[in-house]
């Protein structure tokens, strides 16, 4: 028994990838055709111990006091691990059998023909056969083995038999079986294509045919399946998801996300899962990029990200500032608006305030900036010094009257 190298983490059943690593041990057995036929059969690396409480085994998984026994197309310490290949069982021989149809004419069809028992039927039978045989066999036809009826019909006699084949297996016996089917339909066309000459013995000793009524099937059917194995071994749920294919020289029932097929789903540097819909890429996220896409395809710097998100968070700082300060200065030029009291002086109406009442100029002087009218214009007393607390003492005006 030789051990193989450790396989990569495969699927759980909710869609986590694994962390468990997997081996494979490689039991030989012997072939006829071909290097030895090595079957692969994967078993969980994590031991188990039989002081361990029971654990819970999932996907129909028993436990049996030491460990859970996985259905098939599980594996792992708690049955949660999918296989994504195993190897197909290759017979050392494949058996194919070919339908064929013919009229046998110048005999009648008897009830006793429908009883496999009765003389009539093993009679006929042992004749046919017989025939079948001679047309059959040759150095052409090496892998023919027998001819079985499966049924006879009233028209004459119709005889719908099966042609049985057997060969060796190689990798391309499905094209060496399709060949085999157009010899024996060139074989059994040749022998009913006779027209018969002899009429009374086609009645007693020999069997005639009606060629024209002569029908080979084209389907071969195989007793070897190799997509019905990959069928019955995985997992309940996913055998669509498994299709046959090379793996390692041989076959193998293999998914989208097995390594080494050539129609292995590239996830870049993403890893392949096979979920309930259909093997998917999981994109990673790295120190220094963000994956994303069908294929992990696409790819984002992080330093790019937080270079731009910086640069556009500096320029905001830079730009409220700028804001602050331009509101600052025109909030204190609107304070100073508002408190300005060397204006006060000018309001006009209010008792107790200044009131212009112009100043009478010459036309010539009053568009002169040294006029009088321009410099009350510009006039502005400066009130800073002025004590509002200070008393103001004027003497009471006395009324003087004369006499004229």
């Amino acid at each position: 028994m030789d051990s193989l190298p450790p396989q990569p983490r495969v699927s759980t059943h909710d869609g986590s990838p694994s962390q468990l690593w997997s081996h494979a041990l490689v039991f030989k057995t012997r072939s006829t055709v071909g290097p030895s036929f090595t079957s692969l059969h994967t078993t969980s690396a994590t031991t188990s111990s039989s002081s361990l409480p029971p654990v819970v085994c999932y996907n129909g998984g028993e436990w049996n006091g030491k460990e859970c026994a996985c259905p098939q197309g599980y594996f792992g310490y708690q049955c949660q691990s999918l296989l994504y290949s195993f190897p197909i069982e290759i017979p050392e021989v494949i058996n194919a059998t070919v339908t064929v149809i013919v009229k046998v004419i110048h005999r009648n069809f008897t009830q006793d023909l429908n009883n496999v028992s009765s003389p009539a039927y093993q009679n006929f039978s042992a004749l046919f056969k017989q025939q079948m045989d001679k047309v059959y066999m040759g150095n052409d036809l090496s892998e023919y083995r027998e001819v079985i009826i499966r049924k006879l019909l009233n028209g004459s006699i119709v005889v719908e038999s099966d042609v049985v084949l057997e060969a060796g297996y190689t990798s391309e016996y499905q094209t060496l079986f399709s060949n085999l089917k157009n010899i024996v339909m060139a074989k059994i066309k040749n022998e009913t294509s006779v027209i018969p000459t002899n009429i009374s013995k086609c009645q007693d000793s020999v069997l005639c045919y009606n060629g024209e009524a002569t029908v080979v099937d084209g389907t071969v059917k195989l007793g070897f399946d190799p997509q019905e194995q990959c069928a019955r071994g995985a997992a309940r749920g996913y055998a669509q998801f498994y299709y046959v294919d090379e793996l390692d020289g041989r076959l193998a029932c293999v998914t989208k996300c097995t390594p080494g097929t050539k129609s292995q789903l590239n996830c870049n540097l993403g890893e392949c899962q096979l979920q309930h819909s259909g093997p998917h890429c999981l994109c990673p996220n790295t120190d220094t990029h963000w994956y994303w896409g069908e294929t992990c395809e696409s790819s984002l710097s992080k330093n790019l990200v937080y270079g731009i998100v910086g640069a556009v968070v500096a320029v905001l700082l830079v730009i409220m500032v700028i804001l602050t300060v331009f509101l600052g200065r025109s909030q204190r030029k609107l304070h100073r608006r508002e408190y300005d009291p060397s204006r006060e002086w000018q309001r006009e109406g209010i008792p107790g305030t200044f009131q212009n009442s112009g100043v009478w100029e010459d036309r010539t002087l009053r568009e002169d900036k040294f006029g009088l009218e321009n410099g009350y214009s510009h006039f502005r007393p400066s009130l800073e010094k002025v004590d509002p607390a200070a008393e103001l003492h004027i003497q009471k005006p006395e009324v003087v009257t004369t006499t004229l």
